[in-house]
């Protein structure tokens, strides 16, 4: 399902975290949103809200059916004459197996069941645990994170840009915008322009980042000579909020980056 925003119905939106007072009865089934493009924060639907809710249904409806059919044993049991003592023990035995387990402090959800429950998950401790409670490897809401992280690590700059992606949406991996901006900045140094324009935004809102309009300036404007059109109008925006001794800094420091880059390449 695809969230476009309500005010310019951009389809760049990521979601944003719940504030204090915001989970009421009328948002139970909704989320917050904040559109890339024009900033508007909004509500929409929240498809893990919605899974939880129709398991919850179908847990209620299993609990009830199993229930019943417990109460069918108990009177088949006590209507029949030619029950030997043996049968009852096992008619007992498969009863009190049909009632639903309670887990066991040690026990443990899958992944899946968590990632669907919207809980939080430690991917270090992930990592350290037995492989066998781990989901299909060929489930992207995982292992998406793995196909960029070693080529992340060794440096390379495309896929740096699409981790930040990654952990900025929250998807194949936890929504964290401090680790976002982490690969933004890693990929921005080497001159990325789409991970430039990204750094930039999280500068300009402050996510992941001291919000910094300078900082947000430099990047944008550095995004926009590499021919990155949303980052010329975004820089725009963040030229209106500094002042002309902050403009001109800006406006230096992205000069001397560019200047220290290029004879660096050489």
């Amino acid at each position: 399902m695809t969230i476009h925003c309500t005010q310019c119905n951009s389809g760049r939106v990521y979601r944003s975290r719940l504030r204090p007072g915001e989970r009421t009865p009328a948002h139970l089934l909704l989320a917050p949103y904040r559109c890339r493009d024009c900033k508007t924060r909004f509500w929409g639907r929240d498809s893990n809200a919605y899974l939880v809710t129709a398991v919850g249904i179908g847990s209620v409806l299993l609990l009830g059916s199993l229930t019943w059919i417990g109460f069918s044993s108990d009177e088949s049991v006590e209507r029949s004459p030619l029950l030997q003592p043996q049968t009852a023990s096992t008619i007992d035995s498969l009863q009190s197996s049909s009632q639903l387990p309670s887990p066991s402090p040690s026990a443990k959800p899958t992944l899946t069941e968590a990632i669907a429950r919207g809980e939080n998950i430690d991917l270090q401790s992930v990592k350290s645990e037995n492989t066998n409670i781990l989901p299909n490897p060929d489930d992207n809401r995982l292992y998406t994170i793995n196909l960029f992280l070693e080529k992340a690590k060794k440096g390379n700059a495309d896929a740096q840009y699409q981790l930040g992606i990654l952990y900025l949406t929250g998807k194949g991996t936890l929504q964290d915008f401090s680790e976002a901006s982490k690969w933004f900045i890693s990929a921005a140094e080497q001159n990325h322009p789409l991970a430039q324009y990204e750094l930039g935004l999280l500068y300009q809102i402050g996510q992941g980042v001291e919000m910094d309009n300078e900082k947000s300036y430099m990047w944008l404007n550095l995004a926009a000579a590499a021919g990155i059109e949303q980052a010329a109008l975004a820089r725009d925006k963040v030229m209106r909020l500094l002042s002309r001794t902050q403009l001109a800094s800006a406006q230096k420091a992205a000069r001397e980056w560019l200047t220290s880059r290029n004879k660096s390449e050489k």
